[in-house]
């Protein structure tokens, strides 16, 4: 669907897609790979049904779409509408214990729709914000319907390994040629972009650092897979990831990365994290008031890892958020180029939720965000789970920490949307998650 902020601005920052939103887009190779996907979702068994939407996400640009009657139907949206049908036709639909993210993802969505429509009041803004809104639920409870144990998790992962080496191979090839592969289908460009004397390869991703921040965030779900017992894998398919992140030479995906070993390094002292969250808490209103003379968050302006970052460029773009309260609180704001030079490119997620919906939805999403690290939290301290289900929900804690240490740098679309839907989706079925019966929840789980 072509960004909200595309309907409204002349100045369309570069991540609304708006060089292919709202076109028909369509390649040979592009349908014959869906037309393949949408087979495998049809026959494949359950446990493999992710292999098709991880293919889609990891080898097919988002560019590629049919638009009918003002309606994008891209091939995700496409192939999510197959496997539901999957799901009903074949008895794989089965009930789950409704917690309270489930509940909030549901209403996000609603106030998504809502908003938009009450702030656009248009027909054309209805049907993107309902668009996106069901994409946004097709995905969730895809993954919520697929995963049901760690092993399930292990499954997923398996798959993302395994595509990494074949992804790998075309950003070298990129890096190396300036030339993207995938730009044929349209969506990415053909000339890689360069900064700093360095290729920002992207492959068949909407952005490089959605790109880097794609793969870097799947690093956790690596390690969970050593649960099965296979390190030498692991360990090789992390070593890859990290070389597509520095592939896309951006500074956000090594950011993600830094922290996630930082989350991860905490594992052994798992039980004093609650300590230690006031005391960074504390930290941080300590700079904020009394020891730095800018606003806490001015400390964005200081990141850049590979040259030429813009982190000034984020910090600016809170503090205006900040600044123009006024205008967004109540449901979004149409316009943020006049907030300062060149703010209508908004790279902060949660800023991205504010404009986009109010103080409801962006209050709605770091409400999941809090329920979702709850639920993590909750299965760390389950006396009767077993160490490998604690390490799996470690190891989705330390994703939910890394994607949220992106949100202060980017703002999510196309497949890192996916990635992140998918994320809560796993920590739904797989934690504690309140608002269900511990033990309705457990007997869905094989701790």
């Amino acid at each position: 669907m072509i960004s909200v902020l595309a309907l409204f601005q002349d100045d369309v920052p570069a991540q609304a897609g708006s060089d292919f939103g709202n076109n028909t887009m369509i390649h040979p190779v592009g349908v014959a790979a869906l037309g393949l996907m949408a087979v495998l979702v049809l026959l494949v068994p359950r446990r493999w049904t992710c292999l098709p939407v991880i293919l889609m996400l990891c080898f097919i640009p988002a560019g590629q779409r049919l638009v009918v009657a003002s309606i994008d139907f891209t091939f995700m949206r496409v192939l999510m509408c197959v496997a539901w049908t999957r799901l009903f036709l074949r008895g794989d639909l089965k009930p789950i214990v409704w917690n309270h993210l489930d509940r909030v993802m549901v209403v996000w969505a609603f106030v998504c729709v809502v908003a938009g429509t009450l702030l656009g009041m248009t027909v054309p803004v209805f049907i993107n914000r309902l668009g996106a809104a069901v994409d946004a639920m097709m995905l969730y409870f895809f993954f919520r319907q697929l995963v049901r144990d760690y092993r399930d998790l292990i499954q997923i992962a398996t798959v993302f390994m395994a595509s990494g080496f074949v992804v790998l191979v075309f950003f070298v090839i990129e890096n190396q040629t300036s030339r993207n592969m995938f730009s044929v289908m349209g969506g990415v460009p053909l000339m890689t972009e360069e900064r700093g004397g360095r290729m920002r390869c992207q492959g068949a991703f909407a952005h490089s650092i959605l790109a880097g921040c794609f793969w870097a965030c799947l690093i956790p779900f690596y390690f969970a897979r050593t649960l099965k017992g296979s390190w030498v894998f692991a360990i090789t398919a992390t070593i890859v990831a990290c070389v597509i992140v520095r592939l896309s030479a951006s500074s956000t995906p090594i950011m993600a990365i830094l922290f996630g070993v930082f989350a991860a390094s905490l594992y052994p002292i798992r039980g004093a994290l609650r300590w230690l969250r006031w005391l960074a808490f504390g930290w941080l209103l300590i700079l904020h008031f009394y020891l730095m003379d800018m606003p806490v968050w001015h400390l964005l302006s200081r990141v850049d890892l590979v040259g030429g970052s813009t982190g000034w460029h984020r910090y600016h773009l809170v503090d205006k958020f900040f600044a123009f309260f006024r205008e967004w609180w109540l449901f979004g704001t149409e316009r943020t180029g006049h907030w300062g030079p060149g703010l209508h490119d908004v790279t902060n997620q949660f800023v991205a939720e504010g404009i986009s919906g109010g103080i409801w939805r962006v209050s709605l999403f770091c409400l999941a965000i809090w329920l979702a690290f709850v639920g993590v939290s909750r299965s760390l301290r389950l006396p009767q789970g077993s160490t490998k289900y604690k390490l799996a929900s470690w190891a989705l804690g330390t994703a939910l920490f890394m994607h949220c240490m992106n949100f202060l740098g980017v703002s999510y679309f196309e497949q890192m949307t996916t990635e992140w839907y998918m994320t809560l989706a796993l920590t739904s079925s797989l934690t504690l998650v309140p608002g269900a019966r511990a033990e309705d929840q457990l007997r869905q789980i094989r701790y």
